[in-house]
């Protein structure tokens, strides 16, 4: 509005001194200048405009009217085009300045994705070698302490029992170092058919009473899920033998259609306040991974109870 009433004014004082042939032409650089920087609404429309008005007074004044239409429509263009490389330069601009900072977002956020997986990866390690070192030993150690009784009641038999605990430890052993090589179980089995084998063991070099249980339609569940419910299971009979001293324990599974309950129930000890050890949490932890949970329900001289819900749905 400024470059039209100051140059306006301008040239209609030219005009009425000049002929409007020669001062004409005064107003193509405003027309420019209003074309370059006319370029959002509703200023867009401004700049046509004044073309058009002042074509038209054009006609009142001067024969020539085409050749100043077409000069007019070249400025005004040329105006424009300039306003538009400018838009379009600052919105590189800001765009430029846009992905650069997401870039120095990601790198932040990609370093602390990093710590948190090292981070993960390290809890998940040492939950597994507590779990498996913890279930081996436990066999391990409840079974020699039996083997004095043994050997003074039937030599042979005594022997038989040294080659399954230096078995055992072996597989321990391998367990171990599977766990230390990030490797899984390279195994073909059903999460029932695994279990099932864990507390054959287990009941063999303990002398525990376990019963298991399994309601409902096995359904297919990913290798993830069915390691952490072995590991909830495994830590559960060792903390039922080691600190509850059970003789009697019941696994039950079920398979719902919206989500998996384990439940692990003893006669051991027992406890009216249970404080969680490590392996505890670490149940806790990988159940939590799942979307599921964990509830402990403890009294004393009457067992412990634990229910793990896991929801199908959510399994990834």
């Amino acid at each position: 509005m400024a470059e039209v009433l100051l140059t306006g004014s301008l040239f209609i004082y030219l005009s009425s001194q000049y002929e409007i042939s020669v001062t004409y032409s005064f107003l193509l650089v405003p027309i420019l200048t209003v074309a370059y920087a006319c370029q959002t609404k509703p200023l867009i429309w401004l700049g046509p405009f004044l073309v058009v008005v002042t074509w038209a007074s054009s006609l009142f004044i001067n024969k020539n009217f085409f050749a100043i239409f077409i000069d007019t429509i070249i400025f005004y263009g040329i105006g424009f085009c300039l306003g538009r490389m400018t838009i379009v330069n600052k919105a590189n601009k800001e765009l430029i300045a846009s992905i650069e900072e997401k870039n120095k977002d990601l790198e932040y956020y990609s370093k602390q994705i990093e710590e948190l997986t090292i981070k993960e990866e390290r809890n998940r390690v040492s939950q597994d070698l507590h779990d498996t070192v913890g279930h081996i030993f436990t066999s391990v150690i409840t079974s020699l302490d039996a083997l004095p009784f043994l050997y003074q009641a039937d030599k042979i038999e005594a022997e038989k029992s040294i080659k399954e605990i230096s078995d055992l430890a072996r597989n321990g052993l391998n367990d171990v170092r599977k766990t230390i090589h990030h490797m899984s179980p390279e195994n073909h089995q059903t999460l029932v058919e695994s279990v099932e084998e864990l507390i054959a063991d287990f009941m063999k070099h303990t002398s525990t009473d376990i019963r298991l249980i399994v309601e409902g339609e096995a359904s297919k569940i990913s290798e993830r899920v069915k390691l952490a419910i072995i590991r909830c299971i495994q830590e559960g009979l060792t903390n039922a033998k080691r600190h509850g001293q059970a003789t009697s324990i019941k696994v039950n599974i079920s398979f719902k259609q919206e989500e998996l309950i384990v439940l692990i129930e003893d006669n051991g000890n027992g406890c009216n306040e249970l404080n969680l050890g490590f392996g505890l949490r670490s149940m806790k932890d990988r159940i939590s991974a799942l979307a599921g949970s964990v509830n402990f329900d403890s009294k004393l001289n009457n067992g412990m109870k634990i229910t793990c819900n896991i929801p199908m749905a959510k399994e990834v």
